[in-house]
């Protein structure tokens, strides 16, 4: 049994107890109108007031007297207010309260508007707010917020042959069904509003997968059946869409000739891969082949709904639209200009390309060097500037660290913008994918004024406290707007951990990682060594910086501590075949799942650190992982038992054949059968190799998991029993994919497992 009080200190490192204990880890600006000024809200262990920043001087004060409005709005606390949102750019102040209304705040009272029109679950506003998009029996409708009246769009829609509708394995339908949330239609409005483009979904032919509830909602004793459409890697059938351009006006309905073009876990609009032109004439968007190898720019004439094709890439491997699987696309169609700027991994970087619109042509590189472009942040085709984010700008700092950086749309002027080896982040918006939806959206805020002469940024690594500052256009400093602070409590049992660079396996690639020691760490002492892994390839493990408001980001950087405190060190480290530098060293895991994150890094980083600290002991190793790092456990468990001891794994994709083709093929590629019978599919398979077991083995998974199915643990379960292999298993009711690491139940047996046969013997 684990001692309580190794548990407890464990507690205080989770991502939510840390979110709450730290403050300004990342200011999010928000722009008063079209000036130089913002607010932002500032926090402290007292709670949080709103504050007013003159971007030109620096200049902080508050935004409003909070006593004062705590006494108008009723509100028992001046650093607690029910605030959502500000007006700050006209002479009175506006509030949204939390609870949706606004109200003017002047003389003393609160003056509640009317209420503005509500968008219902599921609907989509015009941007010029007065009609909203949404779906109903499959097909497409208008509602006319002020008066209610509702227009129907398409009128042959189906049961999955819809419109405006989400692929069924987007990897949270049955989560999102079981707790009642609509996903907004898909449609994007042309710029005057008269037009929408679209789509059609059709997933008919695709096949059935059932998850069965055991312990269903409504406390029946019999079990629940709950059935999505979802397309394994290596089926026939798949989810494809036919794009349409709807006009509002006159309800005609143009189809793109071309199509219907193969989607996935999302579709083109999903995705954000279209633009409308300023004319509202076209509509261009992005095309891909079923394994990523191609990538094409299409453009479709919204009158007639032929569809042209203007630009295509191919390569041998497979095509990323940014290297971060929650960037937006790094592309701009600039029709003002007749131009338009694609991303390509050509040369082997990440780097901005200017085309003409019109045939296609290249006209000439925006960027190069051996450094990749991150983010595709903002385009002025007028002022012929680019700004973005660039990974591994310094090559002798961490290549995962981000630089602001503008151009010339001609390759010339390059200029760095936030001077410094730290990361530096912005107030910029993410992909936001279907299962997003499930919690509220996060603020987001904006980095750059609305004028463009100033902007916000935050610098941190993994060893520091985040750091706000206000920089001129030209990266000049004017001001630290804030820095980042922890709760007294927590400040008093932090650690930093401490980040390291190793030779991968093939004795020449540095690979970058981090280890967390436990807070009451003794040098003279030997530690068991835990790997957190997980091998992507669409994304890495390591974090960049330790304090953050994404709290997905902010777990990634404290779970290893919270597992550090039972006695262990914990280490991260992304081995090749991982994302965001060179597209060699990412394409080292194409075709090679089989081989997660190359765990012949893996162990070659632990030789390296215990031959430098003599306190790592790797006669005692655990790893644990979720999802691909669940795979990536048992998998080093089975092929390097002589390395790894103790593994817990969590919804593994333990057999690649058993889940989404879109994200499997894009990494594998088509199937390729070997002489002796296998494929590069059954390889990948982690039953077969169950009789290989020595170690000691964790699993887990929830049985609504509707992104990787419980049956592939449960199929890695029957091959253990059938090879005689003892190992633990824990199901968790009613648990998604994203909720079991969240669950204390699991993780104190997580903790207990590692701790126990870590330090057994």
């Amino acid at each position: 049994m684990i001692d309580p009080t190794l548990l407890a200190r464990a507690d205080r490192f989770r991502a939510e107890n840390v979110h709450a204990r730290v403050f300004n880890p990342h200011p999010r600006p928000h722009w008063i109108g079209q000036t130089n000024q913002f607010w932002y809200r500032h926090e402290s262990p007292r709670g949080v007031t709103f504050t007013r920043v003159d971007a030109e001087t620096g200049e902080q004060l508050p935004a409003f007297d909070h006593e004062d409005v705590a006494h108008i709005l009723s509100a028992p606390d001046p650093h607690h207010l029910p605030i959502a949102d500000l007006d700050l750019s006209g002479k009175a102040l506006r509030i949204r309260k939390t609870d949706g209304s606004w109200y003017e705040v002047a003389d003393g009272v609160a003056v509640a508007e009317a209420a503005a029109p509500a968008l219902h679950p599921g609907e989509r506003a015009a941007p010029d707010g007065k009609t909203a998009l949404f779906a109903r029996d499959h097909d497409l409708w208008l509602r006319d917020l002020a008066t209610l009246a509702e227009r129907r769009l398409t009128h042959d829609g189906d049961r999955h042959n819809a419109y405006g509708a989400s692929p069924e394995m987007n990897l949270t339908t049955i989560t999102l069904r079981r707790r009642g949330l609509t996903l907004p239609a898909n449609g994007l409005f042309s710029p005057d509003g008269t037009k929408l483009f679209t789509s059609r979904l059709d997933e008919r032919a695709v096949l059935d997968l059932t998850l069965l509830q055991h312990v269903p909602d409504n406390a029946s004793p019999r079990p629940a059946a709950h059935t999505m459409k979802f397309a394994y890697a290596l089926d026939a059938e798949l989810p494809v869409e036919t794009h349409c351009i709807i006009d509002l006006i006159t309800g005609q309905i143009a189809e793109a000739s071309a199509g219907p073009l193969v989607t996935g876990m999302t579709t083109c609009l999903e995705k954000e891969e279209a633009w409308w032109s300023a004319d509202s004439s076209r509509v261009f968007f992005l095309e891909r082949d079923r394994y990523w190898r191609s990538l094409s720019l299409l453009e479709m004439d919204a009158a007639t709904g032929l569809v042209g094709v203007i630009y295509t890439e191919t390569v041998p491997t497979f095509i990323d639209t940014n290297l971060s699987v929650l960037g937006l696309p790094n592309y701009r169609v600039l029709d003002e200009t007749n131009e338009f700027i694609w991303f390509s991994q050509e040369d082997g970087w990440a780097h901005l390309y200017l085309h003409d619109l019109a045939t296609g042509v290249r006209k000439n590189r925006i960027t190069s060097g051996q450094w990749a472009v991150r983010d595709l942040l903002h385009v002025d085709p007028f002022a012929r500037t680019v700004e973005f984010l660039a990974g591994g700008l310094d090559d002798t700092a961490n290549p995962y660290h981000r630089t602001l950086c503008r151009i010339g749309l001609d390759g010339t002027g390059f200029d760095v913008l936030t001077p410094g080896s730290d990361d530096h982040s912005l107030a910029m918006p993410l992909k936001r994918v279907p299962r997003d939806h499930i919690r509220p959206e996060g603020e987001i805020g904006q980095w750059r004024s609305p004028t463009g002469r100033y902007f916000v940024h935050t610098a941190a690594d993994l060893t520091k406290l985040p750091v706000t500052e206000i920089r001129h256009a030209d990266g000049g400093k004017i001001a630290t707007l804030v820095t980042a602070s922890l709760a007294p409590d927590l400040a008093a049992a932090w650690r930093w951990p401490i980040p390291f660079v190793v030779t991968a396996d093939d004795g020449k690639t540095d690979l970058f990682g981090a280890m967390w020691l436990p807070t009451d760490f003794d040098p003279a002492k030997r530690y068991p060594v835990i790997d957190y892994i997980y091998p992507g390839p669409q994304r890495g493990q390591l974090p960049t910086v330790m304090l953050t408001d994404i709290m997905p980001e902010l777990g990634r950087a404290t779970m290893p501590q919270a597992f550090a405190e039972l006695g262990c060190i914990v280490i991260n480290v992304d081995g090749r075949g991982t994302p965001l530098r060179s597209k060699a060293f990412h394409d080292e895991s194409y075709g090679k799942l089989d081989d997660p994150g190359m765990l012949a890094d893996h162990v070659a980083t632990l030789r390296q650190l215990a031959a430098e600290h003599p306190w790592f002991d790797i006669s005692r190793v655990g790893i644990m992982g979720h999802s691909g790092g669940g795979y990536g456990s048992v998998r080093a468990l089975l092929e390097y038992p002589e390395h790894f001891h103790v593994a817990v794994a969590t919804s593994g994709n333990h057999d690649q054949r058993g889940y989404s083709f879109a994200w499997v093929e894009k990494y594998m590629g088509p199937l390729v059968t070997h002489p002796d019978g296998t494929t590069n599919y059954t390889t990948a398979a982690n039953p077969p190799l169950a009789a290989n077991l020595r170690g000691k083995l964790l699993l887990a998974t929830g049985d609504m998991d509707d992104n990787v199915h419980p049956a592939l643990t449960i199929q890695l379960a029957a091959a253990l029993i059938a090879a005689n292999k003892d190992f633990d298993f824990i199901p968790l009711p009613n648990h998604d994919h994203t909720t079991v690491w969240s669950n204390p139940y699991f993780l104190r047996r997580a903790m207990t497992f590692m701790h126990t046969h870590l330090n057994a013997g």
